[in-house]
């Protein structure tokens, strides 16, 4: 059942845990970080003694798995459970743990949400907002070399930078993917227009948001910084959105969405 990205698929009847495909994680660079990649899923649903049960999960993949998920085979996985009956919503909870755990390589988590209460993970991200480079500024070529510190500005700084312009495509269907990065670091101060300039590489790039989030975080990292956390809230697709985190230091796994998600 593996290959679904990209294939026309209905959504399975009855429990599939086989059409879960395993993505391999690209080999890390020279900036070994810690991270999770948090999937927020919107659509969950299954049977408890009969009745009908709605949720909206949210999953954490430890970033230092051998593996991921690729996120149509967990859609249509997580679909093959809408007329599954449990004995109670933990149950369904270990269910999906193990199977995600056995697809990835790693022990992932689940936690649920009623789907009221969504206000109470939704937080907007505060910092300085940096503009989007103008059209025509190496889109499509990534390239590190553009990153910069401020000239002039020898003094460590602690710092927060937002940008609601981050743009990838799917490697397999090139569609494109829309999300808002943040970044917070300590150390010489970044030039603002040279990351707008870099990420503006990634507009027509493809890749998977994981691998594009992981890249980012170790080019900035070559840069004369202390410390550094990188996170982008990519936008739902398929009913499923993914926040892909990434620390130089060990941080909890966090389900904090944006309300653009």
């Amino acid at each position: 059942m593996a290959g679904v990205l990209g294939q026309k698929m209905a959504a399975p009847r009855v429990y599939t845990p086989a059409i879960l495909e395993r993505i391999e994680r690209l080999a890390r660079g020279t900036h070994v970080s810690f991270g999770w990649d948090v999937w927020h899923c919107y659509e969950l649903s299954w049977c408890v003694k009969g009745a009908v049960e709605s949720w909206v999960g949210v999953l954490g993949i430890p970033a230092d798995s051998p593996g991921t998920v690729e996120s149509k085979s967990l859609k249509l996985y997580l679909n093959s459970l809408n007329h599954h009956d449990f004995e109670s919503a933990q149950q369904a909870v270990s269910v999906i743990t193990e199977d995600v755990s056995h697809c990835v390589g790693a022990t992932v988590t689940l936690s649920l949400l009623p789907v009221t209460d969504l206000s109470t993970i939704t937080t907007e991200l505060t910092g300085v907002n940096m503009p989007a480079c103008p059209l025509g500024s190496g889109v499509g070529i990534i390239n590190a070399e553009q990153l910069s510190i401020s000239p002039g500005k020898g003094n460590v700084v602690s710092e927060q930078l937002i940008s609601h312009s981050l743009r990838s495509l799917c490697p397999v269907t090139a569609q494109p993917d829309w999300g808002s990065l943040f970044i917070q670091y300590t150390g010489h101060p970044i030039d603002h227009d040279s990351v707008a300039r870099y990420l503006s590489g990634y507009r027509a790039h493809q890749g998977f948001h994981e691998q594009c989030l992981e890249q980012i975080f170790s080019d900035l990292m070559s840069l004369p910084i202390s410390q550094l956390l990188v996170a982008a809230f990519y936008q739902r697709r398929g009913g499923i959105d993914i926040t892909p985190w990434r620390s130089s230091a060990p941080l909890p796994m966090s389900s904090q969405r944006l309300g653009r998600q």
